[in-house]
């Protein structure tokens, strides 16, 4: 259950906890993606909340090994606690976390896929992608099933059931905009814009049925070619869009760009505020602070 505020109460304080895995498996899915599949006892309590649900990934440092800032004390500690000590190592003792959207859930099996985009040039995380191996531990962050549904991290959170849906984001945003998908009720209408570098990077046609987005190929500046999308969906569908108030739109990507989309939509195309869901997975020159 929960407490004011939406922290968990009970025998776990808070509504993530830290997961001890190790890598079971690695698959290429695309020129730019690659599947890690992670596995671990603990993951049997990871809730199947799906949808855009964030997680990070606590990398291990390039010898593997894993700085104790008290992530692993049992209950999982708040994260102004566990996060505070991390950013009182030194940066040079300070392992690498990351933010993704779990591909695939399966607590039975305590195994969860995370797909994770290569970058070129490769940051900490596409590097630790390309040279991971069976076997290899680090610690994920994510929901507890032990303290109930909190909907904790989750930015997809139409107030009913959505009559439409427009989805917007680039290979970052590709893990969520599926979840969604797969998770909207039959026969609903979704718009999906995807900006992609390389069109072979496309892992929603043919699997996400019967949904066939709309590829923009980057030209200039990341999300550029997306917002410009955006443009010509306001065109032809943004008045009946605007007074449809069923809608409900989900943005991902570059930072500055979802902004700017989010802004087009409610303040030209007049979609109200709370049905427009937006996120800045990353940020052009480098990445978010975590």
């Amino acid at each position: 259950m929960t407490g004011a505020g939406g922290h968990a109460t009970g025998p776990r304080p808070w509504e993530y906890s830290a997961f001890r895995v190790s890598v079971s498996a690695t698959q290429r899915l695309s020129p730019g993606f690659i599947r890690v599949t992670l596995a671990g006892e603990d993951l049997r309590h990871f809730a199947t909340w799906g949808l855009d649900q964030r997680i990070k990934l606590v990398l291990p440092m390039p010898d593997g090994s894993r700085p104790d800032f008290g992530l692993l004390d049992e209950p999982t500690p708040h994260p102004r606690d566990w996060y505070a000590r991390w950013k009182a190592l030194p940066i040079g003792e300070r392992n690498v976390l990351r933010t993704y959207t779990p591909a695939g859930i399966r607590p039975d099996r305590g195994e969860i896929d995370v797909d994770l985009f290569i970058h070129e040039p490769a940051g900490p995380a596409s590097a630790w992608a390309l040279s991971c191996r069976v076997g290899d531990e680090l610690v994920v962050t994510g929901p507890d099933s032990r303290v109930g549904r909190t909907g904790y991290g989750i930015h997809y959170t139409p107030p009913e059931p959505p009559s439409a849906v427009l989805l917007v984001g680039d290979e970052s945003a590709l893990p969520a905009i599926a979840n969604i998908l797969t998770g909207l009720a039959p026969g609903t209408p979704a718009d999906v814009l995807l900006e992609l570098a390389d069109p072979a990077d496309d892992t929603l046609s043919g699997r996400v049925a019967p949904v066939r987005p709309q590829i923009v190929a980057r030209t200039g500046a990341a999300g550029d070619a997306l917002e410009r999308a955006v443009h010509g969906w306001g065109e032809r569908d943004g008045d009946t869009a605007a007074t449809d108030p069923g809608l409900y739109a989900w943005i991902a990507g570059e930072a500055a760009a979802t902004i700017r989309i989010r802004r087009h939509l409610t303040a030209t195309l007049g979609i109200p505020k709370e049905r427009v869901a937006f996120l800045g997975y990353w940020k052009l020159g480098g990445p978010l602070v975590e």
